[in-house]
């Protein structure tokens, strides 16, 4: 019993370790990619708020858009122009690209977050909260809280040891009632969408007989069994002179005769046997 409430003391105190090691991490710049001297809190709360009220704030003024982008910005990101050697030097083709993602996750953002009018966006929209910390793979993360009319979002940035921005990325924060009803209307527009493709499926299958033709009318075994007894009973009155065959006529004299209550067939004879259209009704 001892050895068990050892153990179970061992592990509760990993536990409390590992939870301790975690909280010490959020707001710890312990790496040696990031020298201190540099990466400082203030300058890292500095760094966010420019980039949110500075940049992604003054591109937005100045008409920049995800489609635009990369005409009016990339000479401005993606070169430098050297005074020296009178030249144009390439700069890192991924920091342009992880600004311009950025921005565009920035400028999606910005509508839900909120604010008044053009005129006052610098005071409606404000970095409140900064956080950071070093992740799994050693990288700067600094999350920033911005907050607007409508909404608060989680702007996070990955620097670089150079306080290049290495990706970015803005999430809007919001109720659990906003959420179900997105998650709702997500799923209403899915089933929407697979009923409408079944609907117009079935058209499509309902218009094949108007565009390859109608189909033929099965036709039942009655129906071809008695066509092809009319048929045959044609050819042989066509081919044959019924008239003469004795047996033929004596049998139908005798049903004749007997018809008409005779017991001989002395009053009629037989002359001619021939077909006729009329079907013959039972009474």
């Amino acid at each position: 019993m001892k050895r068990k409430i050892l153990v179970l003391g061992v592990i509760l105190s990993c536990l409390f370790g590992l939870s301790a090691c975690g909280e010490a991490a959020e707001g710890s710049l312990d790496s040696y990619r990031y020298p201190k001297e540099l990466f400082k809190p203030d300058s890292l709360e500095q760094y966010a708020t420019y980039i949110e009220d500075k940049v992604f704030e003054g591109w937005y003024l100045n008409d920049i858009t995800p489609e635009n982008f990369d005409e009016k910005q990339y000479l401005g990101l993606a070169m430098e122009f050297d005074e020296n050697n009178l030249t144009i030097k390439n700069v890192n083709e991924d920091d342009f690209n992880a600004i311009k993602s950025g921005y565009i996750s920035w400028y999606k953002a910005v509508e839900e977050v909120g604010f008044n009018s053009v005129e006052t966006l610098n005071d409606d929209i404000k970095v409140t909260d900064v956080k950071y910390y070093i992740n799994d793979d050693d990288v700067l993360v600094v999350d920033a809280t911005i907050q607007g009319t409508k909404h608060s979002a989680l702007l996070q940035l990955y620097i670089n040891n150079d306080f290049s921005i290495r990706d970015a990325g803005v999430t809007v924060n919001k109720t659990l009632g906003e959420k179900l009803t997105n998650a709702g209307l997500n799923t209403l527009l899915g089933m929407g969408m697979a009923f409408a493709i079944l609907i117009l499926i079935s058209l499509i299958i309902c218009l094949f007989p108007v565009l390859f033709g109608e189909k033929k009318k099965k036709v039942s075994d009655k129906d071809i069994a008695a066509k092809a007894m009319d048929n045959t009973i044609s050819q042989i009155a066509e081919q044959e002179d019924l008239s003469g065959d004795s047996e033929l006529v004596a049998v139908i004299a005798a049903a004749i005769a007997a018809y008409e209550g005779s017991g001989s067939t002395d009053g009629f004879r037989v002359r001619s046997i021939r077909k006729v259209n009329n079907n013959w009704k039972k009474f």
